[in-house]
């Protein structure tokens, strides 16, 4: 069995809270009484369509959001690696060769840490740009 990645569980995470919105939304329809059932119904359409707009553009931006956590990541790593190495003044190459192994040690351990934070940014970005989408109703 493959283990899954915590990119597939946050999407199982923000898919069951789709189905828990989709499933509050249907049962506020059933409270609705039989004389405005017409209005009820327009005003479903439409709340399902703002519903669904809200969370096809909170999960655009959330995809942008782990891509872009990515990059800062990388960068990050690049940033670990080569500015130590860039800085050290009046030491001789064997120095820097001898202190690169750890430079990139260090690096990677930082650059594993801002990739582990990438689920809950993404779903963060994804929580904020669906309320907003509620305000600006």
């Amino acid at each position: 069995m493959s283990q899954r990645t915590p990119q597939e569980e946050e999407a199982d995470k923000l898919r069951a809270r789709i189905r828990e919105l989709e499933a509050e939304l249907k049962s506020k329809d059933k409270i609705v009484s039989g004389s405005g059932a017409c209005d009820s119904l327009s005003d479903a359409e439409r709340s399902t369509r703002d519903s669904a707009n809200r969370t096809a553009r909170g999960l655009a931006l959330a995809s942008i959001e782990s891509v872009r956590s990515l990059g800062d990541a990388v960068s990050s790593f690049a940033d670990g690696v080569i500015s130590p190495n860039d800085a050290r003044e009046n030491q001789s190459a064997r120095d820097l060769v001898a202190n690169l192994p750890g430079d990139v040690a260090r690096s990677l351990a930082d650059t594993m840490t801002k990739l582990a934070e990438i689920p809950a940014r993404t779903a963060g970005r994804y929580s904020s740009a669906y309320r907003e989408g509620e305000k600006a109703e």
